[in-house]
């Protein structure tokens, strides 16, 4: 049986930003810091209230890679947001 290989860039959600933060458990202050954007930016971000960009986006990339969050961890907060 074959392996089924996961996407190796899966496409983020603005949606996303709040359950990671949660899931490792930190704050927007914590977050801020891997984030490199002000906490009160993820706020807005998190709320829908910003528009998410592309620099949004790879800030947001940055942020999983400094956090070591899967692609396996990523679709499964899709899984349970409901995210396409």
């Amino acid at each position: 049986m074959e392996a089924k290989r996961l996407p190796y860039k899966q496409p983020l959600d603005y949606r996303m930003i709040k359950h990671l933060r949660f899931a490792r458990n930190k704050t927007l202050k914590e977050f801020e810091g891997y984030m490199n954007v002000h906490k009160s930016t993820i706020a807005r971000l998190e709320a829908g209230k910003l528009e998410f960009t592309e620099h949004y986006e790879e800030k947001l990339r940055e942020a999983i890679k400094r956090l070591r969050i899967s692609n396996s961890e990523l679709i499964n907060a899709k899984k349970q947001k409901g995210y396409k």
